[in-house]
Protein backbone atom coordinates (compact mmCIF):
# COMPACT_ATOMS: atom_id res chain seq x y z
CA UNK A 1 0.00 0.00 0.00
CA UNK A 2 1.36 3.31 -0.49
CA UNK A 3 1.40 5.70 1.91
CA UNK A 4 -0.29 8.84 -0.29
CA UNK A 5 -3.51 5.71 0.35
CA UNK A 6 -4.00 5.67 3.24
CA UNK A 7 -3.04 9.70 3.75
CA UNK A 8 -5.72 9.93 1.27
CA UNK A 9 -8.34 7.94 3.44
CA UNK A 10 -7.46 9.78 6.67
CA UNK A 11 -8.11 12.90 5.12
CA UNK A 12 -11.69 11.97 3.62
CA UNK A 13 -12.22 9.89 7.13
CA UNK A 14 -10.85 11.75 9.47
CA UNK A 15 -12.55 10.08 12.31
CA UNK A 16 -11.20 6.96 10.92
CA UNK A 17 -9.38 4.17 13.23
CA UNK A 18 -6.10 2.77 12.41
CA UNK A 19 -5.81 -1.13 12.10
CA UNK A 20 -3.55 -2.25 14.05
CA UNK A 21 -3.64 -6.04 14.55
CA UNK A 22 -2.77 -7.85 17.88
CA UNK A 23 -3.99 -10.16 20.15
CA UNK A 24 -5.44 -10.26 23.50
CA UNK A 25 -3.90 -13.64 25.54
CA UNK A 26 -5.57 -15.54 28.29
CA UNK A 27 -2.55 -17.02 29.93
CA UNK A 28 -2.19 -19.66 32.65
CA UNK A 29 0.81 -19.24 35.85
CA UNK A 30 1.07 -23.07 36.59
CA UNK A 31 3.55 -23.54 39.26
CA UNK A 32 5.08 -26.82 40.33
CA UNK A 33 7.29 -28.06 42.81
CA UNK A 34 11.00 -28.44 42.28
CA UNK A 35 12.52 -30.61 44.69
CA UNK A 36 13.20 -30.46 48.28
CA UNK A 37 16.74 -28.48 47.72
CA UNK A 38 16.80 -25.36 50.54
CA UNK A 39 13.76 -26.48 52.41
CA UNK A 40 12.13 -26.68 48.76
CA UNK A 41 11.64 -24.89 45.70
CA UNK A 42 9.04 -23.92 43.34
CA UNK A 43 8.88 -23.22 39.49
CA UNK A 44 6.45 -21.25 37.13
CA UNK A 45 5.27 -21.84 33.46
CA UNK A 46 3.21 -19.72 31.35
CA UNK A 47 0.98 -21.18 29.47
CA UNK A 48 -0.97 -19.72 26.58
CA UNK A 49 -4.63 -21.18 26.92
CA UNK A 50 -6.76 -19.05 24.31
CA UNK A 51 -6.13 -15.66 22.04
CA UNK A 52 -8.49 -13.46 20.38
CA UNK A 53 -7.14 -11.42 17.03
CA UNK A 54 -8.35 -7.73 17.21
CA UNK A 55 -7.87 -5.54 14.40
CA UNK A 56 -8.28 -1.94 16.25
CA UNK A 57 -6.36 -0.96 19.65
CA UNK A 58 -10.03 0.23 20.96
CA UNK A 59 -10.89 -3.65 20.09
CA UNK A 60 -8.07 -4.70 22.07
CA UNK A 61 -8.67 -2.75 24.87
CA UNK A 62 -12.05 -3.59 25.29
CA UNK A 63 -11.98 -7.57 24.59
CA UNK A 64 -8.97 -6.89 27.14
CA UNK A 65 -10.83 -5.34 30.15
CA UNK A 66 -13.80 -8.16 29.69
CA UNK A 67 -11.28 -11.13 29.76
CA UNK A 68 -9.04 -9.46 32.46
CA UNK A 69 -12.16 -9.79 34.44
CA UNK A 70 -12.93 -13.47 33.37
CA UNK A 71 -9.41 -14.37 34.29
CA UNK A 72 -9.81 -12.91 37.81
CA UNK A 73 -12.73 -15.12 38.70
CA UNK A 74 -10.95 -18.14 37.03
CA UNK A 75 -7.85 -17.32 39.22
CA UNK A 76 -10.17 -16.92 42.44
CA UNK A 77 -11.86 -20.52 41.43
CA UNK A 78 -8.58 -22.10 40.99
CA UNK A 79 -7.70 -21.16 44.57
CA UNK A 80 -10.50 -22.15 45.64
CA UNK A 81 -10.33 -26.00 43.88
CA UNK A 82 -6.65 -25.58 45.05
CA UNK A 83 -7.36 -25.27 48.91
CA UNK A 84 -10.04 -27.77 48.37
CA UNK A 85 -8.08 -30.46 47.31
CA UNK A 86 -5.71 -29.75 50.02
CA UNK A 87 -8.36 -29.99 52.53
CA UNK A 88 -9.92 -33.46 51.50
CA UNK A 89 -6.14 -34.28 50.71
CA UNK A 90 -5.64 -34.12 54.81
CA UNK A 91 -9.01 -35.04 56.20
CA UNK A 92 -8.41 -38.81 54.21
CA UNK A 93 -4.85 -38.94 55.73
CA UNK A 94 -6.44 -37.85 59.16
CA UNK A 95 -8.95 -40.90 58.86
CA UNK A 96 -6.96 -43.63 57.61
CA UNK A 97 -3.39 -43.08 59.11
CA UNK A 98 -3.75 -40.03 62.31
CA UNK A 99 -0.22 -40.61 62.94
CA UNK A 100 1.31 -40.12 59.67
CA UNK A 101 1.76 -36.89 58.03
CA UNK A 102 0.58 -35.58 54.87
CA UNK A 103 3.69 -35.87 52.81
CA UNK A 104 3.28 -39.55 54.00
CA UNK A 105 0.37 -39.99 51.16
CA UNK A 106 0.47 -37.34 48.73
CA UNK A 107 3.46 -35.93 47.05
CA UNK A 108 4.53 -31.78 47.57
CA UNK A 109 2.07 -29.55 45.88
CA UNK A 110 2.99 -26.91 43.54
CA UNK A 111 -0.21 -24.40 44.01
CA UNK A 112 -3.16 -23.25 42.10
CA UNK A 113 -3.30 -21.99 39.26
CA UNK A 114 -3.26 -17.95 38.41
CA UNK A 115 -4.81 -16.81 35.06
CA UNK A 116 -3.50 -13.70 33.70
CA UNK A 117 -3.97 -11.67 30.38
CA UNK A 118 -1.50 -9.87 27.89
CA UNK A 119 -2.17 -7.68 24.44
CA UNK A 120 0.44 -8.96 22.15
CA UNK A 121 1.93 -9.01 18.53
CA UNK A 122 2.32 -12.41 18.29
CA UNK A 123 0.00 -15.06 20.38
CA UNK A 124 2.01 -17.07 22.67
CA UNK A 125 4.62 -14.54 22.83
CA UNK A 126 4.96 -14.72 26.67
CA UNK A 127 4.64 -18.67 26.88
CA UNK A 128 7.76 -19.95 28.89
CA UNK A 129 8.64 -22.85 31.19
CA UNK A 130 10.54 -22.94 34.13
CA UNK A 131 13.69 -24.95 34.76
CA UNK A 132 12.81 -28.50 36.02
CA UNK A 133 16.36 -28.11 37.78
CA UNK A 134 17.87 -26.42 40.99
CA UNK A 135 20.47 -23.68 40.51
Amino acid sequence: MRSYDKEAFFAVCQDAVPATRSYVSLYADQSYYGGPEEGGWWGHDQVLVAYYLCLTDVEAEAVRAAVEKLAGQMSKDAKDDFNRGCKAECEWVEQHDPMADVSDYYPEVGGEVRYWVATEDRPGSLASEGSRHYA
